[in-house]
């Protein structure tokens, strides 16, 4: 079995390692410049592969030049996640299995920001889906899709970990199916679903006006980056949260209404959220217990006025 792999994300690393013994090449994007030296900034999957000894092509556009260059490997199979270009189709055909993994239950959460969104729209139940791929960005027909459940409490890494924990098997199984059962074929997608669009820089502002739940989801969704607020004319993220439903002490949302130990209390327009994770403009992010030591929050001082 002869794989190509197209990522450029961290994200992607996990699925990178398990199917590195089949992997020929590995499809990214080009190194960034940063600095005043100008220095090469390579993305997480190009350090990667450095130590695999791995061929790699990196793509600005899919020219014909670099088609003929991933033609050259004679692959069976491309693997494809977390990527963020447009394959066309020309590349597509070259191979047997051109497959994606995809983090929901497609045809639903289609699109750039499949956990955001979900975790987001608060979904008790998710999927890892396996299509092989058409032009159509996440439209191809459907290999396998395995679901799984998604508690109030998981944030984006744990279910990212879910998504690990199944999508290995799972892709394994499909590369199989897809390559070796000639009796085997796909179930095209039904319906359009939502489509999870790329989250938005304003999107990730705290709005204290909003029941508990939906910022406790916000919150849970946006860990990567931060979901953020304002304390004392400064940044403040939120980084972990658990909702209190029924909770009508405080006038105000965004109000500190509490604080205790290892944790405080904040007013939301219906309920309230507990905070225990948090980090203040400029410093590494920090426990609760350790910002109440250090900043002093006090019950009665509100979140987010000086936005």
């Amino acid at each position: 079995m002869r794989i190509g792999f197209f990522s450029g994300a961290e994200i992607s690393l996990p699925f990178l390692e398990a199917l590195k013994e089949h992997i020929k090449v590995v499809v990214t994007t080009p190194p960034k410049i940063r600095g005043r030296g100008n220095v090469p900034a390579y993305n997480p999957v190009k350090k990667a592969i450095l130590q695999y000894g791995i061929e790699v092509v990196e793509v600005n556009t899919f020219d014909e030049e670099i088609i003929s260059k991933i033609k050259s490997f004679a692959l069976d199979s491309f693997v494809v996640f977390a990527f963020g270009k447009r394959i066309p189709s020309a590349l597509l055909e070259i191979v047997k299995c051109p497959l994606n993994i995809h983090p929901s239950p497609l045809p639903d959460y289609c699109g750039a920001s499949p956990i955001e969104r979900q975790l987001m729209d608060g979904v008790s139940k998710s999927a890892v889906t396996i299509i092989k791929m058409n032009e159509k960005i996440d439209k191809g027909d459907i290999i396998l899709q395995e679901f799984f459940d998604v508690n109030i409490d998981d944030d984006y890494f744990s279910f990212l970990d879910k998504v690990y924990s199944i999508g290995i098997p799972l892709v394994k199984e499909a590369l199989w199916y897809c390559l070796e059962d000639s009796s085997f074929r796909p179930v095209p997608q039904i319906g359009t679903g939502r489509v999870a669009k790329k989250i938005q820089k304003e999107e990730y502002v705290i709005d204290w006006n909003n029941p508990a739940i939906l910022i406790h989801n916000k919150v849970r969704a946006l860990v990567r980056v931060g979901a953020y607020t304002t304390f004392r004319k400064k940044m403040l993220k939120i980084l972990k949260t658990k909702v209190i439903f029924d909770y009508n002490i405080g006038e105000k949302p965004g109000m500190i209404v509490d604080v205790k130990k290892d944790y405080f209390i904040v007013k939301a327009q219906v309920g309230a959220v507990m905070v225990f994770m948090v980090q203040v403009e400029s410093k590494n992010r920090m426990t609760a217990l350790d910002f109440i030591n250090g900043y002093r929050p006090k019950a009665g001082e509100v979140l987010g006025e000086d936005n």
